[in-house]
């Protein structure tokens, strides 16, 4: 009855319907729903580009973000890059308002061309991102220094890959200094990402064979999931098992076989344990803990 005033309305309903069928998993709805509400938008946004144009850069944003998790990369970039020349054209008549989506979106695209192995456009977004962030952190710290240290990290983390392992420590070491900065003041917010980053770091470090590093940084990470799982074991049981073996690993790696079996073994009890409830999920985790177990008997007998 009254398009010009309820239009809008109904794309804003479509693409929470879709960012919902994403979460749950329902990615043919997800996405039936997000192309209505574009078709909506983008024919808002020809008679008001002022108005509807960011609506448009959203949708796009949130269909490449489906087409990435389904692997249909091609597709993602193409409605990234949309998304990018629309937000970049509203940042520079309005830099404040629009251009933390610029670099959101920067992030995204470095996302997906890291996920494919194009490591040099991957860098380029990632820095692009990132000049972008430290400026409007310079700005306003509390609003934007997560997103730094996120970019930071997912730096660091390509430049393992790359193994520019100089380089990589160095972003790595960045993104902690923020992230425990901000956890002093927001723990429950930001204890798991540094924990995170303890555990990048210590991969770098047994990558590089500093091996008491690595145990070291791998401990802090351990003592802070721990901790978290406590609270919520639901949400912090994986990451503890996780670098319970990574440390199971390294001392294996470095002869100390009983603490890698006492770690392995840890390991395999929380993975049983999440296999029990999701075995689609964990069974891989245990079937991996139980090889690492196998093979490390089979390296003790040989040596005993």
């Amino acid at each position: 009855a009254h398009p010009e005033a309820y239009a809008a309305d109904v794309a804003l309903t479509l693409n929470n319907l879709a960012i919902w069928y994403y979460k749950t998993q329902r990615f043919d709805q997800a996405e039936e729903y997000y192309l209505r509400a574009l078709e909506i938008r983008e024919r808002l946004a020809t008679a008001h580009p002022e108005a509807y144009a960011a609506d448009v850069a959203l949708t796009l944003n949130n269909l490449a973000l489906l087409y990435s998790d389904t692997q249909r990369f091609d597709k993602a970039e193409a409605y990234y890059l949309r998304a990018l020349e629309i937000q970049e054209r509203l940042a520079k008549a309005h830099p404040e308002a629009y251009e933390a989506y610029v670099a959101m979106t920067l992030n995204n695209l470095a996302i997906l061309y890291y996920k494919t192995q194009r490591f040099d456009k991957a860098e380029e977004y990632y820095l692009r991102a990132l000049e972008i962030r430290e400026r409007l952190a310079k700005a306003h710290p509390e609003a934007y220094e997560a997103d730094v240290a996120m970019t930071l990290n997912n730096l660091a983390v390509l430049y393992d890959d790359m193994q520019r392992f100089d380089i990589a420590e160095k972003y790595h070491h960045r993104a902690l200094e923020i992230r425990e900065r901000l956890e002093k003041a927001h723990p429950e917010a930001y204890e798991a990402y540094v924990a995170m980053t303890l555990n990048n770091l210590a991969n770098l470090y047994s990558d590089t064979q500093r091996f008491d590093k690595a145990a070291a940084y791998y401990l802090r990470a351990l003592e802070i999931q721990e901790r978290l799982e406590k609270a919520h074991p639901e949400a912090y049981a994986a990451d503890v098992a996780q670098t319970l073996n990574n440390l199971a690993i390294l001392y294996y790696n470095t002869q100390r076989f009983d603490k890698a079996e006492e770690y392995f073994l840890r390991a395999l009890e929380i993975y049983e344990r999440l296999a029990s409830q999701w075995p689609d999920v964990y069974a891989s985790n245990v079937q991996m803990v139980q090889r690492n177990l196998q093979i490390l008997k089979e390296n003790k007998t040989r040596n005993s």
